[in-house]
C-alpha cells in the first residue's frame, strides 16, 4: 500500500484540513500520514487560525520522511513564509511529487497573507509543484486575472499559473462560476480538459477543495493517469457534497464516504 503524506492545517468541523484528506486517502486505498501547519477553528463568529512554529513542522517532517517511502505529498494550507521555507527546504530536492492546494481563501470569509508569502509560492513553491489546484478565486488572484467569468477566462488564468513553473494545473471553478454546471478544468503541457458536474443545491460544501486534491493524490499515488484521477476525483467530490453533513442553515461539510457507499471502488 502507498504511503501519501499531506501538509495541512487541523480543521475543527473536520470537513476540510488534514481530517479530509487523511479521510479521503483511506477510502482511496491509500495510508496516510500528515504534517500539522496550523489549527483552523470554527465558530459562527468566524475563523481563528493558530499558526504552529517552522521548527514543529521540521520535526514532523523530519519524523515522516526518514522512516517512510514517500512518493507524492499534498501541500494544503502552510500558514506562514516560515513554514512555507521548511517545506521547500525538506521537499524540494526530493522525488517526491507535490500537489499543491494553494490555500488562500476560506469559504467562511476572506483570509489575506502577507505579499512575501504569496510571491514565495509563486517563485519558489509551484516551480516544484507537479500540479496545483486552485479554486476560482486563488487562480485569479495567482495569475492577476481579475475576473474569471467564462471558459475563455478559466483557460487563460491556468496558461498564466502554468507560467510560474508548475506543468499541471486544474482549476476548481466551483459553484461561484455563472451557470448551472459545476466545472474542473484542467491544463497539462500535453492538453487541457474540462470535467463537468450538475450544481447542487446545497450548502455541504465545506471540504470540497481539500478532498478534491487529496483524491487526486490518492489516485496518482496508485498510477492512475493525471486526467483519469482527476475525472475520479471529481465524482468523488460531487458524492461526497450531495451527502455531506449539515452544520448549520449556511454550512456544511463534505462526507468523504458517500463515494464508497454508492459506488464500488475500481
Amino acid at each position: 500500500m502507498e504511503t501519501v503524506l499531506t501538509i495541512a492545517g487541523s480543521d475543527s468541523l473536520a470537513g476540510g484540513g488534514l481530517q479530509a484528506d487523511l479521510k479521503t486517502f483511506e477510502e482511496l486505498n491509500v495510508f496516510g500520514v500528515s504534517a500539522i501547519t496550523s489549527l483552523i477553528n470554527v465558530d459562527p463568529t468566524g475563523i481563528q487560525s493558530h499558526v504552529l512554529s517552522a521548527d514543529l513542522l521540521s520535526e514532523q517532517l523530519d519524523s515522516t520522511l526518514s522512516q517512510l517511502p514517500i512518493r507524492f505529498a499534498k501541500i494544503g494550507l502552510i500558514g506562514n513564509f516560515s513554514n512555507l521555507l521548511v517545506i521547500i527546504k525538506k521537499l524540494m530536492n526530493t522525488d517526491i511529487k507535490l500537489i499543491v492546494d494553494p490555500v488562500l481563501f476560506f469559504k467562511e470569509g476572506a483570509h489575506y497573507f502577507q505579499k512575501v508569502y504569496t510571491d514565495a509560492m509563486k517563485s519558489l513553491l509551484l516551480p516544484v509543484a507537479y500540479l496545483v489546484t486552485p479554486n476560482l478565486e486563488e487562480a485569479a488572484f495567482l495569475s492577476n486575472v481579475s475576473k474569471l467569468e467564462t471558459k475563455d477566462d478559466v483557460q487563460q488564468a491556468a496558461q498564466k499559473i502554468q507560467a510560474l513553473g508548475c506543468p499541471n494545473v486544474v482549476i476548481k471553478c466551483g459553484s461561484r462560476f455563472p451557470g448551472d454546471t459545476a466545472y474542473n478544468y484542467l491544463l497539462t503541457e500535453s492538453g487541457e480538459h474540462w470535467f463537468e458536474t450538475p450544481k447542487l443545491a446545497v450548502t455541504t460544501t465545506d471540504g470540497a477543495g481539500c478532498t478534491f486534491s487529496a483524491a487526486i493524490t490518492a489516485l496518482l499515488a496508485r498510477n492512475y493517469a493525471l486526467v483519469d484521477a482527476v475525472q475520479l476525483a471529481t465524482r468523488f467530490v460531487y458524492l461526497g457534497i450531495q451527502a455531506g453533513i449539515p452544520i448549520s442553515p449556511h454550512l456544511g461539510s463534505v462526507w468523504q464516504g458517500a463515494y464508497r457507499q454508492k459506488e464500488v471502488h475500481p
